[in-house]
């Protein structure tokens, strides 16, 4: 298994980014690239078929298969991670060729989107952030955990989710936990707490966080402050915004704390990740 690169991008509804995002092309006849999309409204071109872009919905594309995300259908601003990888057959620079062969298999049956838990968008956040720091540890720590993404997320074809499904599964308006989860998407700058979220849903704050660990697995304070973190990241990768600036953005009491829990789920402060990730040269 070889990672070749590894993109996030936050919230383009247009321009350069668009523009090249948006290009219908195809990869070798060895490299697969994974697109997980986290928020957004659009369409996602596969070969001939058309799927509609959703939160935490993910595709895999072959090699030759031509893929776009369609410039003239994003509705709603999108944020995506896409990784290019090649599995392999063996050497000494490779993530367990086995593995990767019993993978090629089950990826040949992958089609369409992967609806995926919320929480695991986290872990393409990991994978991304030791893709993209290229030392030889951390690079085989996000082979082996794409390895293992893959594995869990390829498993999951097995169920047939119809594109009607996937929706459903996503967008269901009469679960409390995505419209929390909507909530939280659409009020990153501000400072809800939990009680102002379980208020707007018309639930008690402790039932609503019950429902919330059982469908995810933390809870929805740990979530929101990730969904902050996560977004941040992306102003110290794409621009010049200052430490205080970000931290007021999304609402964080200070730039001291905000340094804190940015290091804590990132393991970098804001400076420290500005310097390993900046697109901007």
């Amino acid at each position: 298994m070889i990672i070749k690169d590894a993109v996030h991008v936050y919230k383009f509804v247009g321009g350069d980014k668009l523009a090249w995002h948006g290009r219908y092309h195809t990869h070798d006849t060895a490299d697969y690239e994974l697109h997980l999309f986290l928020e957004g409204s659009g369409e996602f071109l596969l070969n001939r078929s058309k799927y509609h872009i959703g939160g935490n919905s993910l595709f895999i594309t072959k090699p030759r298969e031509f893929h776009s995300i369609l410039p003239g259908a994003v509705r709603k601003p999108i944020s995506y991670y896409a990784v290019l990888f090649e599995p392999g057959e063996g050497g000494k620079d490779q993530t367990a060729p086995g593995a990767d062969r019993d993978l090629l298999s089950l990826m040949e049956g992958v089609s369409g989107p992967i609806p995926i838990e919320g929480r695991e968008r986290f872990l393409i956040e990991d994978l991304y952030r030791l893709a993209k720091e290229r030392t030889p540890e951390k690079q085989r720590s996000a082979e082996y955990l794409l390895l293992s993404l893959l594995f869990r997320w390829c498993g999951k074809t097995g169920e047939k989710h119809s594109q009607e499904q996937l929706e459903r599964y996503d967008h269901d308006p009469g679960s409390y936990v995505n419209r929390g989860l909507a909530l939280m998407e659409n009020s990153l700058r501000e400072k809800l707490n939990v009680a102002d979220l379980a208020e707007e849903l018309g639930l008690s704050e402790e039932h609503f966080i019950r429902l919330f660990h059982r469908r995810l697995g933390i809870t929805p304070f740990q979530y929101f402050t990730r969904l902050k973190i996560e977004a941040a990241s992306s102003y110290f990768s794409e621009g010049c915004l200052s430490v205080q600036s970000v931290a007021e953005h999304f609402g964080f009491e200070n730039p001291f704390h905000f340094s804190r829990i940015f290091k804590k789920c990132t393991g970098l402060s804001p400076t420290a990740y500005r310097r390993t990730f900046s697109t901007g040269g």
